[in-house]
């Protein structure tokens, strides 16, 4: 526990310096990063039987269905349709021209656009929200605070108060009153960054921040189990070990990963 909060802290410090206090490219530059690590986590689970080729092949279809937030810059019409539309065709054609058993090809193509879906079209919002106007880094922070808080308050809550499983055949430990301590937790985190950037964030309206906030920490729930049924089927405890006391990249961003498209829409919905 010692080495998950010291680990936590310093990720979360690292994160927040990136965003507040470096240029939009930096911040771009560590989503980029972050991105072959989770799809190698990802693919290690749903296919470990992928060879070099197929790990680069998927890798290279996820980068392309990323770079809309940077192309939409100088080309307003390449959305994120387009992106993962050339991602598609770039696994397709990977797997056409090494088809392998021909009964296995298209279960290989299946499980490699699982991939894709999961993590190209969620993890490029997280960009999108930081260069979305000058107070996108403030935004990316609304988003974590909703996301971290809630699955903080659904740990001590359900730690504490846990009576009443939520999904036991899907995470056993997880509770309904840790998830209502979440929602406690997260809605309350994203008035506090309301009130501290309120600069960035204080157009936000009351009714709409408590409703972003609360769907938004339901949903980072529902991140959470996703990932949790993706390593029951493949028989694993995480996604990697890449950080200390929390496991692989993809244990620490499963609910980002469903946050982060919500609150970008909801914004653009609003706005």
């Amino acid at each position: 526990m010692k080495t998950r909060i010291i680990t936590g802290l310093a990720l979360a410090a690292a994160v927040l310096f990136v965003l507040l206090g470096l240029p939009w490219w930096a911040f771009a530059a560590l989503v980029y990063a972050a991105l072959p690590i989770g799809v190698a986590e990802l693919q290690r689970m749903a296919r470990p039987e992928a060879d070099a080729l197929d790990r680069i092949t998927l890798t290279l279809a996820a980068l392309v269905a990323s770079l809309w937030p940077l192309l939409r810059v100088e080309y307003p019409r390449f959305t994120a349709g387009a992106a993962m539309t050339l991602a598609a065709f770039i696994l397709a054609i990977g797997r056409l021209a090494r088809p392998g058993e021909i009964k296995e090809s298209i279960h290989k193509l299946s499980l490699d656009a699982l991939g894709l879906l999961y993590l190209g079209s969620t993890l490029p919002y997280v960009l999108a929200l930081r260069g979305r106007d000058e107070h996108g880094g403030a935004l990316v922070v609304l988003v974590m605070v909703i996301t971290f808080l809630g699955d903080t308050g659904g740990y001590v809550f359900g730690k504490a108060l846990g009576k009443h499983k939520l999904y036991p055949r899907i995470s056993p430990k997880k509770t309904i009153e840790g998830v209502i301590g979440g929602v406690i937790l997260g809605v309350s985190g994203a008035f506090a960054a309301r009130a501290i950037f309120s600069d960035a964030l204080g157009w936000i309206a009351v009714e709409h921040l408590i409703a972003m906030s609360l769907i938004g920490v339901l949903l980072g729930v529902t991140g959470d189990l996703v990932e949790s049924m993706l390593k029951r089927a493949a028989d694993v405890k995480d996604s990697g070990t890449l950080i200390p006391g929390h496991g692989g990249l993809l244990d620490r961003v499963d609910g980002l990963l469903f946050v982060a498209p919500f609150v970008y829409l909801y914004l653009t919905i609003l706005t």
